[in-house]
This record gives structure tokens, C-alpha cells and sequence, in this order.
């Protein structure tokens, strides 16, 4: 019998050690004093079978199940998506239906990690509230195309050995400039072609570095949107979710009843997310989200405005366009694909859409919802259970052998308070250089020093006798052999840490690899460095060989 190559080893650390926000942890814990500020717990399976019946119920009263599915049918045809994806959009028509939805903005070739990371999440919860439930649970994957922030989507990030690399779709703009709607934004063949050129140079050696290239040429091809070619690459990174595009004028049509609301009572949507915002803050809490007076824009070419108050009527910021109130409205039933929600209201129009049973979130999105729940409440939106994602660092055999050998842990390579990653390898580097080495230069220093100045102290009296004068000279040359020492010092640690470069270069492969520029893991390297080290099935593999279980952070040793 030929054997069983081993499975990943998972081991968990505890968010707190990664700077979690107090808030977040309060709710991974379970405690009230966060759980307050939500409708159900991640923790009840009561709370969870019964979110998914409120959320049933709602979206057969609304009555649009049929609309939805035809639409995501049609999208996700179109990116390519196999029939058990496509049964599960028709499974969204039956009454008892819901989903556990996801969603990301469209970062240059997957984005993070944590993207990933997010939808296979959204899989593992929609099966596991199937068995407790019995109903047909879809997992849904909301890509976020609306979005404008280019600036923050337009590289993706890879690592190989100690040199973290770079790879951007430069279109000549400036990546902060405003291109409108990031899904809309069309790919460009010079831009496209030199980003997948440096995607080549970037990428690590690995079984899958070919696989990965292939992916991601076949996803990103001159003349496609930028959501399309996100969608497509997505797709064959987790083949089993529903992709979802909400920038479509007939599912916009559905939910116009919501930004209508939104134009007629926009005062008590600030006033109750105010409201909650410092009841957050008063319980020790942080609020993530600035109330504004608006949670609407209009999407013009290449452009997105945000709608401000200005006396009784609207103004696109940045022009002299006035709108009406009636105008507003006319524009919303005329064009409805021209008006896009902010960040409190996009929840909102998600599960309008879609039955919510649930949804997977980031620390920061958690957070956020805490401050929603009034505004739930003001729409007649039933709030999901709010489920943390998964979150991992994958520890490469060689970055494990490293913390193995000098007895380091994942938070030991970050940067510390007042220092940044730089000086935490400078810090192990010296710690760990003198530690391997046979002769102890601290040791020897400090008697060097000590019998040097005791020697110059002796003296002292003896000079002061001769001559008061020579007092004065004796404590000039105190100064000076101390400062000779130092020197001395430096140079001879200097010149050790060269003998020892070793260290150094084994620290900051494993800081790279750690904490790419000081930043987690999953939050800055892209999913196809992953695929080339170890293949396209890796990612699927690692996620599901972690616990589900989101209340502490897990190292996966492929």
C-alpha cells in the first residue's frame, strides 16, 4: 500500500495578539457587550436557523426571487460558471431558500488573500447551515464593481524570498484619480499586457507558477471589464460560489424602493446611525463608519458624485448640478443603474436582493454592522447573522523551519509600537547573530569597560595629588576610552553580524513572507502565489483544512 501524503498541520493564535480592535474580539468571545449592537449570534444555531427563516420570509414577501435568479443566471453564464453554480441560482426561487453571501472589491488579479479566504468561508457556512437547517443554502459572492477606489484595487502583491514585489495595471492616470465605477473600467492592452508581464516576473517557483500565469492570462484580456476579468479568475479559484453583480439596471430596478426611502428620509438614517455610532463609542467601543448626511451617489462616465443635502434639495458634489427631491426620484425610476449606494446602504441593497441568511465578514466589516442595525430597522431590512471569515497565514516549510529554530512566533515578526518591521529585523537579527555566536561580546565588553574606567578612576586622586589640574584631563580621558569602546563595540558587532548574515537572511525571508512591509499575510499577498508554489487546488486545500471556526487566527503548514 503506497502512503498517504499528510494533510496541512493547523495550529491558531488568538486575534488579540494581532491588534484586533476591542470590539472585534468582544464579539468573537461572545460576550454581550458586543452582541448587544447586533440582531443574532455567529455562536447560536438557534439564532442562525432562525435568521434563516426571518430571511426566507422576507424575500417571498418581497417577491422578486424569480428576477434575482434569472439575472444571476444570465451573469453568471457569462463568466463562465458550471451547472452545480447555476443550480444554485435556481435554488434561490424556492420559498425556503436563502444565502450566505460574501463580497470584495475587485483587486488586480483576486485581490488578497482574505478574498479568497472570504468565499471559500461563505461554502463551508452555506453547507454546514444546510445539515442544521434542511434548507437549500447558496452560497453568494457579492463582487463589489461599484466601488471607485481604483487607488486601492490596481496592484496585487507577491512574495519570493526576501523580495516582495509589485505588479499594477498603470493606465497613464494617476491610481488615485477618479475612474468612476472600477468594475466599468475597461481593460487596456498596454496596461494589461505589461501587468501581466510583471505578474510573470513576480510570481514564485512552485509546481503551479505556469497554472497561475494561465489563470490569470485567461482572465485578464485586453477589451473585458475589470469586473469580468476579476469574476472570471475568481471563478476558477472557487468554482463553487455564485458570483454576483449588483451594477445591473434590472437589479437595481428591484431595490428602488430602498433608495427612495433613502432620497425622502435621509435625516433619519444619519440621525439613527449617529445614534448608534456613539452608543458604540460609549461603551468603549470604536465606531467604523462616519455618518454622512447622503448614503447615495450618482454614477456618471467615468465618474461617481456623492448626493449632498443643499437647503431642501440635492447637489453632486464637486459640480453646480442641482437636483430636486422630485428630480431625484424621477432619475431614480427613469435610471436606476445610475444610482449606487455608499457603504451603509450596499448591506442593504444586498439583502434586498437576496435572501441573507448570513453574511462573512472582515474585523473592519464586523465592525461596521455593529452601527447598522437601526438602520436595518428603518428600512424594514431583516439583518443577517454576521459571520467573522476565516483567517490564516500559510507558514511555507522553509519560513516554518526558521520559527522552529529560534523559537519565534507569527507576532514576533511583526512591526512593534514606535518601530516598524525594519526595526523588529534589525532587533532579531543582533539578538540572534550574538546568541549563534561562540564568543559573548556583551559579556566581554561590559569587563572590558568596567576594568578600563576603574582603572581611570584609581588614577583620579593620584593626578589630583600632582596637580588639581590634572583632575579634569583624567575625566577627558574617561570619555574618551568610553567612547573609543563604543566604537569599538559597534564595529566588532558589526563585523560579527557580517560573519552571520545567515541569520539575517533566514529572519527576513520569513518576515517576508509573514508580514509582507509590515503588513498580515492575507491582508497584502494575492491568492496565485499561493497557486504556484503548490498548485491550483492549494487554496481550496488549505481553508478547508482549518477548523470552522473564525474566533482565532490559524497557521497552515502545507
Amino acid at each position: 500500500m503506497s502512503a498517504v501524503a499528510p494533510g496541512p498541520a493547523v495550529g491558531a493564535i488568538p486575534h488579540a495578539a494581532l491588534g484586533a480592535s476591542a470590539l472585534f474580539r468582544s464579539y468573537l468571545a461572545g460576550e454581550e457587550a458586543a452582541l448587544r449592537f447586533y440582531r443574532w449570534s455567529p455562536h447560536s444555531a438557534q439564532d442562525r436557523a432562525e435568521a434563516a427563516r426571518v430571511a426566507a420570509e422576507a424575500a417571498t414577501q418581497r417577491g422578486h426571487r424569480d428576477a434575482v435568479a434569472h439575472v444571476l443566471a444570465e451573469q453568471n453564464r457569462g463568466w463562465g460558471s458550471s451547472e452545480a453554480v447555476l443550480d444554485h441560482v435556481e435554488a434561490l426561487r424556492e420559498p425556503d431558500s436563502v444565502a450566505i453571501v460574501t463580497g470584495q472589491q475587485l483587486g488586480l488579479f483576486a485581490g488578497p488573500l482574505y478574498t479568497v479566504y472570504k468565499a471559500r468561508t461563505a461554502v463551508r457556512l452555506a453547507a454546514r447551515l444546510a445539515e442544521e437547517t434542511g434548507r437549500p443554502v447558496v452560497p453568494v459572492f457579492w463582487l463589489a464593481d461599484e466601488d471607485h477606489d481604483f487607488e486601492e484595487i490596481h496592484r496585487a502583491v507577491f512574495v519570493d524570498g526576501e523580495d516582495v514585489r509589485y505588479c499594477n495595471y498603470d493606465d497613464g492616470n494617476p491610481p488615485q484619480a477618479d475612474r468612476g465605477a472600477v468594475g466599468r473600467i475597461v481593460l487596456e492592452k498596454g496596461a494589461t499586457e505589461q501587468a501581466l508581464a510583471s505578474l510573470a516576473d513576480a510570481l514564485p517557483d512552485g509546481p503551479g507558477r505556469a497554472a497561475a500565469l494561465e489563470l490569470a492570462r485567461g482572465a485578464y484580456v485586453p477589451g473585458r471589464t475589470m469586473r469580468d476579468a476579476f469574476a472570471l479568475l475568481l471563478r476558477a479559484l472557487v468554482p463553487d460560489i455564485v458570483l454576483m453583480s449588483a451594477d445591473d439596471a434590472r437589479l437595481k430596478r428591484l431595490a428602488t424602493s430602498l433608495f427612495a426611502q433613502e432620497v425622502r428620509d435621509w435625516q433619519d438614517t444619519e440621525r439613527v446611525l449617529s445614534d448608534r455610532s456613539g452608543a458604540l463609542v460609549e461603551a468603549g467601543f470604536h465606531a467604523q463608519v462616519s455618518p454622512s448626511p447622503v448614503n447615495l451617489f450618482v454614477m456618471g462616465e467615468g465618474s461617481r458624485m456623492q448626493i449632498d443635502p443643499a437647503g431642501g434639495d440635492f447637489v453632486l458634489r464637486g459640480t453646480a448640478d442641482v437636483l430636486t427631491p422630485d428630480a431625484l426620484l424621477a432619475r431614480l425610476d427613469g435610471d436606476p443603474a445610475s444610482i449606487s449606494p455608499n457603504v451603509v446602504l450596499r448591506p442593504l441593497l444586498q439583502d434586498t436582493l437576496v435572501p441573507t441568511a448570513a453574511y462573512v465578514a472582515g474585523p473592519g466589516e464586523a465592525a461596521y454592522f455593529a452601527q447598522l442595525g437601526p438602520v436595518y430597522e428603518a428600512f424594514g431590512v431583516p439583518m443577517p447573522v454576521i459571520e467573522p471569515r476565516l483567517s490564516l497565514t500559510v507558514v511555507e516549510a522553509g519560513v516554518a523551519k526558521v520559527l522552529d529554530r529560534y523559537g519565534l512566533s507569527l507576532p514576533d515578526l511583526a512591526g512593534r509600537p514606535g518601530g516598524g518591521p525594519q526595526e523588529t529585523l534589525h532587533a532579531l537579527w543582533r539578538r540572534f547573530a550574538l546568541d549563534a555566536s561562540d564568543l559573548d561580546l556583551d559579556a566581554a565588553f561590559d569587563r572590558a569597560r568596567k576594568a578600563a574606567l576603574a582603572a581611570l578612576d584609581e588614577l583620579q586622586p593620584v593626578a589630583r595629588e600632582v596637580d588639581a589640574a590634572l583632575a579634569s584631563t583624567v575625566g577627558a580621558a574617561r570619555r574618551k576610552v568610553e567612547k573609543a569602546l563604543e566604537v569599538l563595540e559597534t564595529k566588532t558587532v558589526r563585523l560579527e553580524k557580517r560573519n552571520h548574515e545567515v541569520v539575517r537572511a533566514r529572519l527576513a525571508r520569513a518576515q517576508a513572507a509573514l508580514w509582507p512591509e509590515g503588513h498580515l499575510q492575507e491582508r497584502w499577498l494575492g491568492p496565485l502565489g499561493v497557486v504556484a508554489r503548490h498548485g491550483p487546488g492549494a487554496l481550496a486545500d488549505l481553508v478547508h483544512a482549518v477548523p470552522l471556526d473564525a474566533t482565532a487566527h490559524h497557521l497552515v503548514r502545507p
